[in-house]
Order: C-alpha cells, then sequence, then structure tokens
C-alpha cells in the first residue's frame, strides 16, 4: 500500500526583534540567535525540524521590525493562528508578526529588491535609559542642516566602498541609496535610508559621517570627493549597533503591507 505523500506548504513570516538580545539573526555556533530561538521554537510547538530562510543576516545588537524569513511545513496549525501560536514558545525580545504562504520558488534573500534601515540618535546632554539599546547618545549640538546636505550626497548609484567596514568584502560595492532623510522628534533624530542593498557596516558608517559633519569634523562639502576617493579611513566612525533598526524589506509585489518596491532608477518616484 502507498502512503500518501505530505504536502508541504512554503510559509513566509514577519518577525520583530529586540537587537541586544541576540548575537545577529543567523543561527551560531555558541551564540544566541534569532535564527535558532524561531527554528527551536517552532520545533517545541510542532515536533517538526524547519529551517528558515532570512532575507537579512543583521549584525549582533541590531534590531529588526519587519525581518523576512520562510520555512516549508507539513504541520496543520492554519497559517492564521501560526502568529499566535509560536509566539507563546518565545521569549520576549521577538515575535512572530505575520504569516502567510508563498508560492514555491519564493526566496526572502534573493527576491528582495531593496531594504529600509533607521539607525536613531539621542540628542541630551544627558544619557538615554529605556531607550539605551535602541540609540547612539549624542550629548554635543549638532548641525543637522549641514547633515542633510551631505546626505544628499549619497544619493543615487555610487561605489560604496568607501562606507563598508573590513571583515565581509562585497563583490558589488555599487549601490544605490534612493532616499535618505533626516527626521528630527525629540530628543531623536532619525536618520531613515532606503537602498537596493548595504555593505558590511555601511549604514552604520554612513551613521558616524553624518554624525562628523554635524560635529564640524567633516565638511558637507568633501563628501563627494571622499566618497569618489573610496577610502574607508576618510569617512566617520562605525556607530554602536543599537541605533540600527531593519523597518522592512522590499519585494515587486506587496508581501505583508507597504514593502512593495516603488522605485525604478535612483530618483524616488511620487
Amino acid at each position: 500500500m502507498m502512503m500518501k505523500k505530505t504536502e508541504h506548504l512554503h510559509i513566509a513570516i514577519s518577525c520583530e526583534y529586540l537587537g541586544v538580545d541576540f548575537c545577529g539573526w543567523q543561527r551560531q555556533e555558541n551564540a544566541h540567535a534569532v535564527q535558532a530561538e524561531l527554528e527551536d521554537a517552532w520545533f517545541e510547538l510542532s515536533s517538526e525540524r524547519i529551517v528558515l530562510i532570512g532575507s537579512s543576516r543583521t549584525d549582533s545588537g541590531v534590531s529588526a521590525r519587519k525581518h523576512i524569513s520562510s520555512f516549508r511545513t507539513a504541520s496543520s496549525i492554519p497559517v492564521e493562528r501560526i502568529p499566535l501560536a509560536w509566539n507563546t514558545k518565545l521569549s520576549p525580545g521577538v515575535a512572530v508578526r505575520e504569516a502567510r504562504i508563498v508560492a514555491d520558488e519564493f526566496d526572502p534573500r534573493f527576491d528582495a529588491l531593496g531594504k529600509e534601515y533607521t539607525y536613531t540618535f539621542y540628542l541630551s546632554k544627558t544619557r538615554p535609559v529605556i531607550e539605551r539599546f535602541q540609540s547612539h547618545h549624542v550629548p554635543q549640538k549638532l548641525d543637522i542642516k549641514a547633515m542633510q546636505t551631505a546626505a544628499d550626497s549619497f544619493l543615487g548609484e555610487h561605489d560604496f566602498t568607501a562606507l563598508m567596514d573590513q571583515g565581509s568584502p562585497s563583490p558589488r560595492p555599487c549601490r544605490t541609496l534612493y532616499s535618505l532623510i533626516l527626521e528630527e522628534a525629540g530628543p531623536f533624530l532619525h536618520l531613515r535610508v532606503i537602498g537596493d542593498g548595504f555593505l558590511y557596516h555601511m549604514v552604520r558608517i554612513l551613521a558616524g559621517t553624518l554624525l562628523y559633519v554635524g560635529l564640524g569634523k567633516i565638511a558637507a562639502a568633501d563628501i563627494p570627493e571622499m566618497l569618489r576617493a573610496g577610502e574607508r579611513r576618510v569617512m566617520g566612525p562605525t556607530l554602536s549597533a543599537s541605533g540600527l533598526t531593519l523597518e522592512r524589506v522590499f519585494y515587486k509585489e506587496k508581501l505583508f503591507g507597504r514593502d512593495r518596491w516603488q522605485y525604478r532608477d535612483w530618483q524616488a518616484e511620487d
């Protein structure tokens, strides 16, 4: 008698996690990672071993609001109940927000067309307490107008080698930034950036460079030439991971809302 083959569904999930609780997204041998907690929690819930394919391997300490990953499952848990069921087995630092069935060929990493990150500064003479794991403290006064002028120089397609730390060489240093906005919401200053891809520590170095512009240590007018020179040493410091959040990952078609790619060239469409 032939056994009926179990049908596997391909499920995509959107997760939120607090970076300080993890040593990055990707499973590691001797460190607590988001992927490992999710996979282990699913096994505890369903007795099924899964392998999550992630859209982004965020670094240790980096948070995410809508990290996308997918897996194949034979579980009978209804898709609409997956987030609530999964969350009962997860620590307070991570939550599955949404889940949906996707096409078998969907790949969260290689189908991604762009990402949005936020880097948050805490502008105050006194240090942050509640927000200390989600912002970078700046006690000095900043020239935010000069910072925005400098930020505009990074828009478009460039070789961003000057904004890449050693340790993870990329065969494709040319990337495109479509939007780069500084948004004041005292005591916070949010740097919001959308691009088709990012090099190793790129957003944290970009934030550090704009911080140095705001402090008068780098002139906004010098940024274009510094970028063309392609030398990491002339840019600002790599700021702490605590200020960085992956906001969303963009795809050709809407996946979980506000994540459909809107850009065709380096100029943003209205």
